[in-house]
């Protein structure tokens, strides 16, 4: 059981890198973009492509141009309607279509590159290099966030931006900016856990939704509002997921973020004091 749990909160190391947009996103725009898997597999395919650190850089620059489009979509919709759901509902068909284009260019293939091939020993556990250098990147860049939220000007600008952005204007914020500036850096934070994924696990072209989904529940469990509820909520998906496929079948464990999404959407606790003392 130990090691299951070991090894589920490797896991949710990543898990959480992937909630981190959403956080961002819903901080600043005061909704979310479902495009996440998408960049995180675009990321991926690019750097299978292209051997090398080459390919690292490359797939993050194919992650950070997919978000690009999304800013463009946002910035498009935001003109017509002020609905956060339209934005929602635009990245979840761009997340569509970037996995159609994966699958027309580099077909059903799976993507994966063993980086390591010896593993650490801890008594009865056996750790491959990966898991540690996932903990630490995930560690790290939520760490990262949470002082850019809540200790800098930037993120002071970033909950204006969603609590009240006529205010938020008036006060000289640019709103739209600091809102595109989120959805490029959950672009990155997406390829980097694509990255991640890569390394350790592999993926597929049908990984984009997938993730997305684990990625939405990992934020919302605890808290969409807090970059350190999502790395506690990447972590609990983790362990849940690892301890339900250790001890129980495969279709029980590919279940667990969607059950996860269920419970805490009819619970009621999503849109529950989503902001706390955030002025312009």
């Amino acid at each position: 059981m130990l090691e299951y749990i070991f090894r589920g909160l490797l896991n949710g190391s990543v898990y959480a890198l992937l909630a981190l947009p959403m956080t961002l996103f819903f901080t600043t725009a005061a909704t979310v973009d479902f495009a996440i898997g998408a960049y995180a597999l675009i990321a991926a395919a690019v750097a299978t492509a292209i051997p090398g650190p080459q390919g690292i850089v490359a797939g993050l620059a194919a992650a950070l141009a997919a978000s690009g489009v999304m800013a463009v979509i946002f910035v498009l919709l935001k003109r017509t309607s002020k609905e956060g759901i339209r934005v929602a509902l635009a990245s979840f068909g761009l997340s569509l279509a970037l996995s159609s284009i994966v699958l027309i260019v580099w077909g059903t293939k799976p993507f994966a590159r063993q980086t390591f091939t010896t593993v650490f020993e801890f008594g009865a556990l056996r750790v491959n290099p990966q898991g540690l250098i996932n903990v630490a990147v995930a560690v790290g860049l939520v760490g990262l966030t949470w002082l850019v939220i809540q200790r800098t000007q930037l993120g002071r600008m970033m909950r204006a931006a969603a609590v009240n952005a006529p205010g938020a204007e008036l006060a000289a914020i640019p709103v739209i900016g600091v809102q595109c500036g989120s959805l490029l850096a959950g672009g990155l934070l997406g390829g980097i856990a694509g990255l991640l994924i890569l390394h350790s696990s592999g993926m597929d072209f049908t990984a984009s939704l997938g993730l997305t989904f684990i990625g939405f529940a990992a934020a919302i469990i605890f808290g969409i509002q807090s970059p350190v509820r999502c790395l506690a909520g990447g972590l609990a998906i983790g362990v849940i997921e690892a301890l339900s496929a250790g001890y129980t079948t495969g279709m029980v464990t590919s279940m667990v973020p969607s059950l996860f999404m269920l419970i805490v959407l009819l619970s009621g606790q999503l849109g529950a004091s989503r902001y706390s003392g955030d002025r312009p």
